[in-house]
């Protein structure tokens, strides 16, 4: 049994291969699924099985996707929900590929189809050797409990309790866990920045793990995470089967004539995924930053399904990894970007903005002074009494639902920790027509590093 894990950076999103004498699974495959391919094409294996733990909310599945090159292999998920594709599995139930031997628990709680997969490797023994565990158990986590409807979080939170302890744990203490997502995922709180366990070790470790139920359900519920409004698209994609990106038109290398024309086309919309200081020194007016390295998460929150795209990169070699972020939120109206860059709109003399930036100690000032509104852009979590005094909080996973609530006559500058986040929330102000926009690229990092006060 070899086991080689996938990350998607920005969700944290983890994937498996797992490949046994001459078959494979994948558990859990994002849409840009060439690398499950490749790894099989290495090992000179075939794929026979693409289990899913549960409907997605976070991202979209690539399980369809993968089963267009892989005819033969199977798609499986539970039967908890009535999937519009692939085949339903039963708990309990029982799956070979090679050597392995593979039984499907269900474990309701995240959501009512969630599926742990236990492994075992029958050249040695039927015992469970490994459990994918899913949104079910992370590393110091377990799933949040909020998502299938918030005020049944209580009551969900006593089925994943439940799961856990009577299903789970139970496997035993040297099973090995590989959940679906690392430290940064919206599908949980605090999770472990180590990818991998054991439940041997959670259960010493995990503090999840040693509460009653009614401490469990307590703590549930005074957990604040993200509920982001393009989980309803992930979901509705995850349950009919999204369509297949190898059936789309391919984007295209765009002219700088030709991008210009975009301009004037309502429902476009310029992704511009150079860095920050790039960024704000000069861009093409109306463009979304969303900085390379950290747009995998921020996408989902900032775009809509209903525009089409185009990029503005820093490096052309970049455009598949920067459109496949957007496929795996089930964002698939690319059109393609600008072969010649920013460089060539320049030169060419097409109109150009700039955001302003400003100076910690500038900023300050003028928020004293009441000339300029600082908008806090970070996640309720992140608040937790820390921040510049009067800010006011407009979280950037509900940025675009809310910016009405905001006067365009006034001056606002946009705040996180490090300047990503409010460049992003500052550019789709421009966008918006806001009068006056500006940003601290230093961020609270560089406020706190002055000294300033940083009670909110």
């Amino acid at each position: 049994m070899k086991i080689r894990k996938v990350r998607s950076e920005g969700l944290q999103h983890l994937s498996y291969f797992i490949s046994s004498e001459d078959e494979a699974l994948v558990i859990d495959p994002r849409r840009d699924c060439q690398v499950y391919l490749d790894l099989a094409h290495e090992a000179e294996v075939v794929i026979t099985w693409i289990l899913e733990t549960h409907r997605n909310e976070d991202y979209v599945i690539g399980s369809r996707e993968l089963k267009h090159y892989v005819p033969d292999a199977r798609i499986g998920h539970s039967d908890a929900t009535d999937f519009e594709y692939g085949e339903s599995l039963a708990d309990g139930e029982t799956l070979r590929v090679g050597a392995m031997k593979i039984e499907c628990i269900n474990t309701p709680g995240h959501t009512p189809d969630s599926m742990v997969y236990a492994l075992g490797d029958t050249a040695t023994s039927d015992d469970p050797i490994v459990a994918f565990t899913g949104d079910t158990l992370f590393v110091n986590e377990t799933g949040r409990t909020d998502l299938v409807d918030k005020d049944r979080t209580a009551e969900f939170a006593r089925v994943i309790y439940d799961s856990i302890h009577k299903k789970v744990l139970p496997l035993g203490d040297g099973v090995i866990i590989h959940p679906a997502h690392g430290a940064g995922s919206v599908c949980g709180g605090a999770i472990g920045a180590r990818e991998f366990s054991t439940l041997g070790y959670e259960k010493s470790n995990n503090i999840w793990l040693s509460m009653d139920e009614d401490q469990f359900v307590e703590e549930k519920l005074s957990q604040e995470l993200i509920l982001s409004p393009y989980f309803s698209r992930c979901e509705r994609l995850n349950t009919r089967g999204p369509p297949l990106l190898a059936e789309m038109e391919d984007p295209r290398s765009l002219t700088v004539d030709a991008f210009e024309k975009l301009l004037d086309i309502e429902g476009n919309v310029i992704i511009d995924t150079r860095s920050p200081n790039n960024f704000v020194s000069g861009h093409i007016p109306s463009s979304v930053s969303l900085e390379l390295d950290h747009m995998g998460l921020f996408v989902g929150w900032v775009l809509k399904e209903d525009q089409r795209f185009a990029y503005v990169l820093e490096n052309n070699a970049d455009f598949e990894r920067a459109a496949a972020m957007l496929y795996r939120v089930g964002l698939d109206n690319t059109i393609g970007y600008l072969a010649q860059g920013y460089a060539g709109w320049e030169k060419k003399g097409n109109p150009t903005e700039k955001t302003r930036n400003y100076e910690i100690e500038e900023f300050k000032r003028l928020v004293d002074e009441d000339a300029v509104k600082a908008l806090d852009v970070r996640q309720p979590h992140e608040y937790a009494g820390e921040g510049v005094p009067g800010a006011i909080e407009l979280p950037l996973s509900n940025f675009i639902h809310r910016m009405d609530e905001l006067d365009k006559s006034e001056s606002y500058a946009t705040l996180c920790p490090s300047g990503i986040r409010s460049l992003t929330a500052a550019s789709l102000l421009q966008r918006a027509n806001f009068d006056s926009v500006g940003i601290p690229l230093e961020g609270l990092v560089g406020w706190k590093k002055k000294g300033y006060s940083s009670e909110s």
